[in-house]
């Protein structure tokens, strides 16, 4: 009696059926295909890490650091302004010594006026027509005049420097407020 039950075949499923081959194979399966899933997620949506001139900028900063310094010992304060009406930027300037016949800034802005998400950087050279007061000419770059005049940039990156001193700061909206930078502490 007992001979006939152990005699019949036992019914095997296709491998792919067996549970057991999910819990096996399932669980590094996902891993594999979310790792794929983050790994392209990482490589299109990848930020700069590294600047490109890393190394010019590493060995500058032992120089700004001591033109910053520079900059609190002359007891330097700016405060710039917008003049869209003659197409110029206005600064005054108070220092206890002589100040420069001129002096570079730097304008900083995401890309709106590229349409990217680059860092767009115009430089003018400022000089100086009267007492503490300079003056820089925007028709120098008409694509900046154009974003300023159409209110796309909210945010400036002010500069403002010589071989000799430095002054940094953020202009927030430049069209409605004046900007007045002090040296860091």
């Amino acid at each position: 009696m007992n001979s006939g039950i152990l005699t019949q075949p036992i019914k095997k499923d296709s491998w792919f059926k067996e549970p057991w081959l999910l819990l096996v194979v399932g669980g590094p399966l996902l891993v594999v295909c979310a790792s794929l899933f983050t790994g392209l997620i990482a490589f299109r949506g990848a930020d700069q890490v590294v600047a490109k001139d890393y190394y010019r900028q590493g060995l500058m900063i032992n120089t700004n650091l001591q033109r910053d310094a520079k900059a609190r010992e002359l007891a330097l304060n700016a405060s710039l302004q917008l003049d869209l009406s003659n197409n110029k930027i206005l600064m005054s300037v108070k220092s206890n010594q002589a100040l420069p016949q001129e002096v570079q800034i730097s304008l900083a802005s995401s890309g709106a006026l590229e349409g990217g998400v680059e860092e767009v950087v115009r430089r003018l050279p400022m000089k100086l027509v009267g007492a503490g007061t300079y003056e820089a000419n925007l028709l120098q770059d008409p694509k900046f005049e154009k974003a300023l005049n159409q209110s796309k940039i909210q945010i400036l990156h002010v500069k403002l420097e010589t071989n000799e001193w430095r002054l940094t700061g953020d202009w927030h909206n430049p069209l409605e407020k004046k900007l007045s930078i002090s040296p860091l502490n």
